[in-house]
């Protein structure tokens, strides 16, 4: 990890140099660092526990992993970095090591790694260490950024929020959202970007449920302060994004843009909390609670709006789904008919949609929102699986060290899936219930909160 004044130095050369130059600064700053700075002593492997597979059959000489940080950084420019990790997840088993930029990191695809990590040693893990520094900016005290008792009482608010699904989902509201959706579907059949229209149709709902009132996403003729924070949410979600695959790399590229869309994104937020707050109260809106009320709603509608994209993912890939199988629309068309008739759906009628539940629960199996995801580990701890000849002995975590599962290999390599794991076809779930190595939402204490609103939506639409 790299000295403060060493980020500052390397972020200040890569504004005047080539960015291979910049990287090459980086590296050797890295190589410094490794040397000079103390390392913290190694403990040996507890008993039972093994070391897991690694990398350094192909890295032999890399002992500060600058070859593999190149490696990943190619994959991602080529949009190849799924099909890289599944290939290594084959190579070396469903439970790795490796080593990127002076960190060790432990790779896992093994359910029972996952259980583990998410559910069973849940309290050993943190991922506040690696969300809060591209979260605060927007949302300082949101559950993104918390872990312990903070997190547990940020939670705990934002699932009052959601707990009466009939109460903050409007059927009539849904179908008037998606009424618009179609408004922007070509007529003539003319290539459109469905994506686009995905997402707007989510955050349309969703800002109707968090801040009151609809953004108006779809809308042809959109107010321009609305537009603006339509413009400046997916900025500031396409910049934690980018640098959520950066990783300490993400010092070098200037926030000035960033920035500036946050503050301007929480302030419209805080203008419809401080609106609702002051409804709520019945007067105006100056005391120290109140303005922490305020800030607690704001966050809590920042952290549900930066969640937009698992909706808006799921609609995108059900329709790239659907468009390739003449055979599952043509069911799902007859499961709907047959089941509600051609009027929009009643809540006693949505819970009766079988098939429209097993093609939305393959779709996320398939296309899940969060492809990978990571914990820190907060004190020396062990996973499960991984270690030995077989990958099946305990495998030690370090205090500071990364644990990265994907949910994307899990789901398109797990055997719990039945035959053709990578093919689309919604029968499977007549048969699959609930398995550890499905995780679109998560699992354990940290499982989406918003889930049940999500399906809720994707149901009605």
């Amino acid at each position: 990890m790299m000295l403060p004044s060493a980020v500052e130095m390397a972020r200040k050369t890569a504004l005047t140099m080539s960015p291979t130059v910049a990287l090459l600064g980086i590296m050797i700053m890295i190589v410094i660092y490794q040397f000079v700075h103390p390392r913290r002593a190694r403990d040996p492997e507890p008993l039972q526990c093994e070391k897991p597979r690694d990398e350094n059959d192909r890295f032999r000489y890399d002992i500060f992993g600058i070859a593999k940080a190149l490696e990943l950084g190619y994959h991602l420019r080529r949009r190849s970095s799924l099909s890289y990790t599944n290939a290594l997840f084959s190579r070396y088993g469903e439970t790795y090591a490796s080593r990127v930029m002076g960190h060790r990191l432990v790779f896992t695809c093994n359910p029972e790694n996952t259980t583990h990590l998410l559910s069973t040693a849940f309290a050993d893990f943190d991922s506040s260490p690696l969300r809060k520094p591209m979260f605060e900016p927007i949302t300082p005290h949101g559950i993104f950024t918390l872990d312990g008792a903070d997190w547990k009482t940020s939670r705990g608010q934002l699932r009052g929020r959601l707990a009466n699904l009939r109460k903050i989902i409007d059927l009539d509201q849904c179908e008037a959202h998606f009424q618009a959706f179609l408004r922007h579907v070509p007529v003539d059949g003319t290539v459109f970007d469905v994506q686009a229209c995905n997402f707007a149709l989510s955050l349309d709902m969703q800002t109707l449920f968090s801040l009151g009132e609809s953004v108006d996403a779809l809308s042809l003729t959109p107010s321009p302060e609305k537009k603006q924070f339509v413009d400046d949410l997916l900025l500031v979600k396409n910049r934690i994004v980018d640098d959520g695959f950066r990783g300490p790399l993400r010092h070098l590229f200037p926030r000035g843009r960033f920035l500036h869309a946050c503050k301007r994104a929480r302030s419209f937020v805080l203008a419809h909390a401080t609106r609702e707050v002051q409804k709520r109260r019945g007067e105006k809106v100056d005391s120290n609670i109140e303005r922490q009320e305020i800030s607690q709603f704001a966050d809590e509608a920042l952290s549900i709006l930066l969640a937009n994209d698992s909706m808006g993912t799921a609609l995108s890939g059900m329709f790239h789904c659907l468009s390739k199988s003449e055979r599952v629309v043509r069911n799902l068309r007859d499961s709907i008919v047959d089941t509600i008739g051609l009027e929009p759906p009643t809540w006693g009628q949505l819970s009766s949609l079988h098939y429209v539940r097993w093609v939305i629960f393959e779709v996320l199996r398939l296309y899940p929102a969060v492809v990978l995801n990571a914990r820190v580990a907060n004190k020396h701890c062990t996973l499960p699986s991984g270690g030995g000849v077989y990958g099946t002995s305990p495998i030690l975590v370090r205090k500071g060290e990364i644990v990265v599962f994907s949910t994307w290999a899990r789901h398109r390599l797990g055997e719990e899936f039945g035959v053709a794991p990578e093919e689309f076809r919604p029968e499977r779930w007549e048969h699959l219930g609930d398995m550890p190595g499905f995780i679109p939402f998560n699992k354990g204490p940290r499982i989406c909160p918003g889930r049940r609103f999500a399906l809720g939506c994707w149901y009605s639409i």
